[in-house]
């Protein structure tokens, strides 16, 4: 028995040790670099999921073309959920040993996610989520999106600035980690420059009746009404508003950013701005050059910020694999990741900060019948 017990003994350490061998060998080595991509592709947040995909592909078709080690998307679909999103992640770096994880799409999901990707050590490019708190996660996880703090800021200097609204009411998702932030961030932002606050209303994503919030709202008599909240939610808020904030400036982040807004809210949202990462109609060479290519690929179909953003994130990527020198791996790559510096993407000149959070422009949208119109872009 003791012989036996000694050869199990022998084979189990061989065998751990072939595994561990294997896992720690790198897909580069094989061929080809895998990229996990997690993200919405059904769910509130679909839209979303899908435009940030699509540029994903865009980019990569475009540039897989004579690479000796081609770019491989293993793409997941988290639903909207944050166990999902979690699972997901857990998946693609355990079974499918990928080199990196893009993803995901709602703040809340991508907090959840990245301390995942950061306690194994994979290096996480966040296309989309702008939640303050994710980059402070670690060192393994990037973002070439801006963050809330940035966004909230552009939004209250515009409200206070080119608006000249003093008065403003914040609604806010309670239970939402972007709301939540983007809504400090521009309270904190707006009565620094001398506006006030003069009240406040919350809401439950995928409510149905925002009557009472309607009429809660228009009792503070404000000059400006900020949602900080997704176009699924904001879309219905402004349709159940028609008539009671008709004179009201409404303002919104890149949570708006979905061609779902006018379709859903109607001319409601007519003439309210948001901030955001690209706009469709800005005159740059690039900028028009991507929409063409879009277009091209998908019928004449418009991107959206989401889409530009996949585009920029795949692009920051393939940048850095390129830059890896000597042996490849997981930790060279986020190395090289986090070196990013005056990449010039869609969405703006890409530089990373020692946080890993991107220091790039934003752009000022208006919200109109065909969809929204550039009308700013805002420097850090």
């Amino acid at each position: 028995m003791n012989k036996l017990m000694t050869v199990c003994v022998v084979l189990l350490v061989g065998l751990s040790a072939l595994y561990t061998g294997c896992s720690s060998r790198t897909n580069y080595d094989n061929g080809e670099i895998k990229v996990g991509v997690v993200l919405s592709l059904s769910g509130p947040a679909a839209t979303y999921g899908q435009e940030v995909l699509n540029g994903l592909e865009l980019a990569i078709d475009q540039l897989n073309p004579g690479r000796e080690k081609k770019i491989k998307l293993i793409v997941l679909d988290d639903k909207g959920e944050l166990t999902e999103t979690v699972n997901s992640i857990t998946q693609l770096i355990e079974v499918s040993r990928v080199d990196c994880v893009v993803g995901a799409v709602a703040s809340t999901n991508t907090l959840a996610g990245a301390k995942v990707a950061q306690e194994s050590h994979v290096p996480m490019v966040v296309p989309i989520s702008t939640n303050a708190d994710i980059t402070k996660t670690g060192d393994y996880i990037s973002r070439i999106c801006f963050s809330d703090p940035f966004q909230g800021k552009v939004l209250a200097n515009f409200a206070i600035n080119d608006l000249r609204a003093k008065k403003a009411v914040v609604v806010t998702d309670k239970a939402n980690d972007y709301s939540i932030g983007l809504s400090e961030s521009f309270r904190e932002h707006f009565t620094s420059l001398g506006g006030e606050i003069v009240g406040a209303a919350s809401y439950s994503a995928g409510d149905a009746d925002f009557s009472a919030l309607v009429t809660t709202v228009s009792a503070f008599q404000p000059e400006v009404i900020f949602i900080a909240g997704m176009y699924s939610d904001a879309g219905v808020i402004l349709k159940q508003s028609r008539g009671a904030w008709d004179k009201i400036y409404k303002l919104g982040g890149d949570g708006w950013d979905s061609p779902s807004l006018v379709e859903l809210a109607g001319p409601p949202a007519f003439g309210s701005y948001i901030s955001s990462h690209f706009a469709p109609d800005d005159p740059n060479l690039k900028v028009q050059e991507f929409v063409r290519l879009y277009k091209e690929r998908h019928g004449g179909e418009t991107p959206g910020a989401m889409a530009c953003l996949g585009y920029d994130a795949a692009h920051v990527l393939v940048e850095a694999i390129d830059r890896v020198e000597g042996d490849f791996s997981r930790d060279k790559l986020n190395a090289a990741i986090r070196a990013t510096k005056g990449m010039e993407g869609i969405s703006g000149t890409i530089s990373l900060d020692s946080q890993g959070d991107a220091i790039k422009d934003a752009v000022i949208l208006e919200v109109n019948p065909d969809g929204f119109k550039f009308k700013a872009r805002v420097r850090p």
